[in-house]
């Protein structure tokens, strides 16, 4: 039976992942990204997001998701960067989901990295679930370039895969909210377990594939050369960038 579904799991991943190019999909499109930290709740910006072209969102950010948040981050989600785990302590959070990301609305659901660590995740799920719905992988061109910066040991968060994409795509507005590189907590419900920021450094640390102020120096790069046409900051990363050139 496990050879069974091994195969058929086999066979509905060749039918079902594709390269994407994700610069074609944003190009010249109003695109918004939401993260996972509290600064996404600043503001009552729900109806704002719901209006761009593009709303892309991270890992669990469907699965926690419920009505009262609308207020603060919309409810439409076109694209889901995810990493194809599906336990808390490396950030699916839950069950990846088939009826929940085709009720939400998802058209892409984006497995970020290339690596055989991310095929095998993909293959899992095919494996696990047995469906034929479509997912995608970015093309080896863009997470080489990605990658480039992280060495050999280091890999790109899925939020910072999120971003990258989106600075690098040509889109006509981009709009940020709720990346504060972990220089404030997850928002409440978004990863509880480690929402206290000493709890969060030290989780990264036992994960030791991620580095935080990399991935905002590279940021900071990125805004920099980036092709978007225009590009607005949510106020709390707003705050961090203009309190370091401050200093």
């Amino acid at each position: 039976m496990r050879l069974i579904r091994s195969i058929k799991g086999g066979v509905l991943m060749l039918q079902n992942v594709q390269k994407l190019d994700i610069n074609g999909v944003l190009h010249n499109k109003r695109v918004a990204i939401i993260g996972g930290a509290d600064s996404a709740f600043s503001e009552p910006n729900g109806d704002y997001i719901n209006k761009f072209d593009i709303v892309i969102r991270i890992n669990r950010a469907i699965h926690t998701w419920n009505i009262e948040k609308s207020k603060f981050i919309g409810s439409k989600t076109d694209i889901l960067f995810h990493n194809f785990f599906e336990n808390n302590d490396s950030g699916g959070g839950g069950p990846l989901d088939i009826l929940l990301y085709n009720k939400m609305g998802v058209n892409y659901l984006i497995n970020p990295r290339n690596d055989f660590d991310a095929y095998r995740r993909t293959f899992n799920f095919y494996k696990k679930y047995n469906k034929s719905y479509r997912t995608y992988h970015l093309s080896n061109k863009h997470c080489a370039q990605r990658d480039r910066s992280f060495g050999n040991v280091l890999k790109p968060t899925i939020g910072f895969s999120g971003l990258y994409s989106a600075l690098n795509s040509e889109c006509k507005e981009l709009y940020i909210t709720g990346f504060t590189f972990w220089k404030t907590p997850y928002a409440k419900g978004y990863r509880d377990h480690v929402i206290d920021l000493e709890e969060n450094k030290k989780h990264f640390k036992k994960q030791g594939v991620h580095d935080a102020d990399l991935e905002y120096q590279l940021f900071k790069n990125e805004l920099k050369t980036s092709l978007c046409k225009s590009i607005v900051l949510d106020e709390k990363l707003t705050e961090i960038i203009n309190s370091e050139n401050n200093d």
